[in-house]
């Protein structure tokens, strides 16, 4: 009986990637090779011209070593993100809402400024002082993760952006509908809500996470499927 996972696993040499991933993909392989021999050597083929004929059937065996390698990459990559950077933004951005939920109910007034012709900025102080508090938690989440710079600034502020992107989104909506009624105040309103909503708080947000902007350990998510 042919040793196909031998054979699996000298075709697809070099396979660029983790020790795990690669016993497992050379066992799919060798699997899918022995049965193909099996099916062949029942129909009537000679042993010899049917283990050529398995082989044989990855026509290419450098792009399917192509193929895999970039499919296992793509996977580490996804979950390098969603550890690194998706999971600690959403959950920061759950606790930074659960706050402003709790000290709106502790203290239902907030603090309110008549700017200009009527337009005001509704803002919450204690909110704000516990936006560096979350900005750290979110980046250290994903410093821990082996998150880099990047990630670990938008997982600190990342509900924030995505705040501002609707609110920007909205506002282009109106100004198509109804191009008039959006200059003047209802303009104004708009930038006043964007910077005490938007900037202020991503500022705060990213001052919270600066000690964790150093240089940490950080993974790289193409250098796991590379190495060991």
């Amino acid at each position: 009986m042919p040793d196909w996972r031998e054979m699996a696993r000298r075709k697809l040499t070099p396979l660029f990637l983790v020790g795990r991933q690669e016993d497992e993909i050379v066992g799919e392989v060798s699997g899918h090779l022995e049965d193909l021999y099996e099916d062949l050597v029942r129909q009537g083929t000679p042993e010899e011209e049917a283990v050529q004929s398995a082989l044989s059937a990855a026509a290419d065996w450098d792009e399917l070593r192509r193929e895999i390698e970039f499919a296992a990459s793509g996977e580490v990559i996804m979950n390098y993100r969603i550890k690194a950077l998706w999971l600690p933004g959403v959950c920061t951005g759950v606790l930074s809402m659960l706050l402003l939920r709790w000290l709106q109910a502790m203290s239902p007034e907030p603090a309110v400024f008549w700017l200009w012709r009527g337009v005001h900025l509704v803002t919450y102080w204690g909110w704000l002082a516990c936006l560096p508090l979350v900005g750290a938690v979110g980046a250290f989440w994903s410093r821990r993760s082996g998150g880099r710079l990047l990630e670990r600034g938008l997982a600190a502020c990342l509900h924030i952006l995505v705040l501002m992107c609707v609110m920007t989104l909205i506002f282009c909506i109106r100004l198509v509908v109804d191009f008039r009624a959006t200059l003047g105040i209802p303009f104004a309103g708009f930038v006043i809500y964007l910077l005490g909503w938007g900037i202020v708080p991503c500022v705060l947000l990213l001052v919270g996470a600066l000690p964790f902007f150093r240089r940490g350990a950080s993974t790289q998510p193409r250098q796991a499927v590379a190495t060991n």
